[in-house]
């Protein structure tokens, strides 16, 4: 199961830690451990957007908290709240452009919208297996060639004995 990291921010295979059944993973990339996302655990904030305004209020208040920003970004599961969550920053950036916590909290929001909208692409199940009868035929070819390399060899070796 891919899973979007908070520690690391990247679409990672997520490894159950425990029995099967267990409520906590580990991120392949970053062995940070996380909760095992199900759709009850899903932020309020995602569903109301009355909440998303208290919270953004209680951003505005710790700004220079990164941990506040982080907090704030990990309610958005989806690309629409990272879109909501984006247009929130713009507006502190068309007012400030200097502002270093918004530059690096949209820095975040492109890469988990990056991380999310390539994990929903279609993957290909890799190589697609030949036909038997190719596969044979070229053993077959591999084989003719390694012999007649070998009868070739033998004729000529005899051919510089007989020279003699």
């Amino acid at each position: 199961m891919k899973v979007l990291c908070e520690a690391c921010g990247t679409l990672a295979e997520a490894r159950l830690l425990g029995r099967p059944g267990g409520t906590a993973l580990t991120c392949s990339s970053c062995g940070a451990e996380m909760a095992v996302p199900t759709a009850e655990a899903a932020p309020v904030a995602t569903r109301h957007p009355g909440d998303e305004t208290a919270a953004w209020a209680e951003l505005r208040a710790r700004w220079g908290d990164e941990g506040a920003h982080r907090a704030f970004l990990a309610r958005f599961l989806d690309l629409d709240g990272l879109a909501r969550a984006g247009a929130r920053y713009r507006e502190v950036l068309a007012a400030s452009p200097a502002d270093g916590p918004a530059h690096r909290a949209r820095e975040e929001i492109l890469k988990r919208a990056m991380a999310l909208g390539l994990g929903d692409l279609p993957r290909p199940d890799g190589r697609e297996a030949l036909p038997r009868a190719v596969k044979w035929g070229a053993v077959a070819l591999l084989a003719g060639a390694l012999v007649g390399g070998a009868v070739w060899v033998v004729f000529t070796l005899a051919g510089l004995g007989a020279m003699r």
